[in-house]
């Protein structure tokens, strides 16, 4: 077992920070798993820039192991005109570009309903994963679909995706090799089952990152290490316990925030860990 929990936990950059100067940062404090979000920078959507291929050749140098991050703005579910062979085309954009600048995974989200049409968007979005998996499959890259937060019951548009339910749903009918879970752990405990009750019906086999911030459990918050009440102990022993040797990645704040919150967290986890094993 790799005990080494301060190496596993690396930092969701998304829209925090470009790339270059993303991956700069990253190599200075030696922080190994990265995510970015290429969408306020669309010329890094086109496979055939260079500087895909500069970076490319940075994150091989640097050992970093890098996934993009999709919008979950982007309705997966949506099938209006235009707008549904855009999301095709922005969803296929970005596996492309992950290819050419070496990424390990997208992750991508199973959209949005308005409570009268969940079932029927459940549908579209599935039907646009599968669609979305076969093109994985033939670049040779990975989608990790990620469980989102539950919003107040009487909100009319609710994220998909947001509890076991669903994500069953979802995976069972989604059974290409190429499509996998990224199991955000903040989103579910916000719910009734907690963590707990998404690690008792999921595949963990299945799960290509663990996501990581605190919560008091209400409403969504990406909250810095100690200012919720998530148990992170409790989720590193869970994990690890179950099999679960991937990486972790963290995702609240600022970066700087995240470089702190990553020593409390890799703490907390080789002592929770440790402990165990012991």
């Amino acid at each position: 077992m790799n005990n080494d929990f301060r190496s596993r936990i690396g930092i969701d950059l998304n829209r925090r920070i470009g790339l270059e100067p993303g991956l700069d940062w990253a190599i200075a404090n030696g922080v190994r798993f990265l995510n970015i979000c290429l969408d306020p920078d669309p010329a890094l959507l086109d496979p055939a820039n260079p500087r895909l291929a500069r970076a490319r050749e940075r994150i091989a140098e640097a050992g970093i192991t890098l996934g993009l991050h999709t919008l979950s703005a982007v309705n997966v579910a949506e099938d209006s005109p235009f707008l549904s062979e855009a999301t095709d085309a922005y969803l296929t954009a970005y596996l492309r570009a992950a290819k050419a600048i070496g990424a390990g995974w997208v992750i991508m989200h199973g959209g949005y309903h308005f409570t009268a049409d969940k079932r029927e968007r459940m549908d579209i979005a599935v039907a646009r994963l599968a669609r979305m998996s076969t093109i994985a499959e033939d670049e040779g890259m990975t989608i990790l679909l990620e469980n989102m937060n539950p919003e107040p019951a009487g909100a009319e548009v609710k994220y998909l995706v947001h509890d076991p339910e669903e994500a069953l749903y979802y995976f069972e009918r989604l059974t290409s090799p190429a499509l996998r879970w990224a199991f955000t752990t903040n989103h579910a405990h916000m719910l009734e089952c907690g963590i707990g009750g998404f690690l008792d019906v999921m595949d963990l086999s299945r799960c290509g990152e663990v996501r990581l911030a605190d919560n008091r459990g209400e409403i969504e918050e990406h909250l810095y290490p100690g200012t919720g009440n998530v148990d992170f102990a409790d989720i590193f022993r869970e994990l690890e316990r179950r099999g679960y040797r991937g990486h972790y990645m963290q995702d609240y704040l600022g970066i700087e925030d995240m470089l702190r919150g990553r020593e409390i967290i890799a703490d907390i986890a080789e002592k929770a860990v440790l402990r165990d094993a012991v």
